[in-house]
This record gives structure tokens, C-alpha cells and sequence, in this order.
């Protein structure tokens, strides 16, 4: 290697890592919404705590503040609550529509 190679300096400043927002994660979501539709009770809490406790985690790992990781997470349970409703209303709107249908 040479010596102009060994003295440069890709980065004056502190890198960090910046991750993708957990509500942004459409797959994490849909599959938290699913899991959450099949269970219920202290079974759905149990599921949701160890699911949330994991993202944040995660963000942990990456150096993620504290604040952060609560905005995040936060955001995350309302997308997934979010699409709880929407597969319930697209439930509701299938069944309904299927009652309005005349027989050939």
C-alpha cells in the first residue's frame, strides 16, 4: 500500500449509525398486527412487551438514546395499531359486501 494510502483520513467527524424507523418497517408491522389478531389477552401482552422490549433493543445496540428509542417504539405501536384497523374495516367492508350480493 502506499504511503499517500496510509495517511488518508476517510472521516474527520464521529460516524454513527442512523437507523430506519421502526414504523417505516411495513413487514415488522403487518407482522406484529397478524400476531396480534390470532392472541389475546395476557397472552397479546406478553407477545407485544417482548416484541417492543426487541426493536428497542435493537436501537439500543445501534447507540440510540433513550428519548430516541422511546420516540421510535412509540411510533411503531401506533403503526401497528393502525393497521389493525385497517384489516379490521377491510374485514368489515369484504363481509359486507358479500351480504349485498344477489345469488345468479
Amino acid at each position: 500500500m502506499s504511503a499517500a494510502l496510509k495517511d488518508v483520513r476517510f472521516s474527520q467527524t464521529e460516524e454513527r449509525i442512523v437507523p430506519f424507523p421502526l414504523s417505516g418497517q411495513v413487514s415488522t408491522v403487518r407482522r406484529c398486527a397478524s400476531e396480534l389478531e390470532n392472541i389475546h389477552g395476557e397472552q397479546a401482552l406478553l407477545y407485544w412487551k417482548t416484541e417492543c422490549r426487541a426493536l428497542a433493543e435493537n436501537l439500543r445496540k445501534l447507540g440510540c438514546t433513550e428519548e430516541a428509542i422511546r420516540t421510535q417504539v412509540m411510533a411503531f405501536q401506533t403503526e401497528v395499531q393502525v393497521e389493525m384497523m385497517r384489516r379490521y374495516s377491510d374485514r368489515l367492508a369484504a363481509e359486507a359486501q358479500d351480504g349485498y350480493r344477489l345469488n345468479p
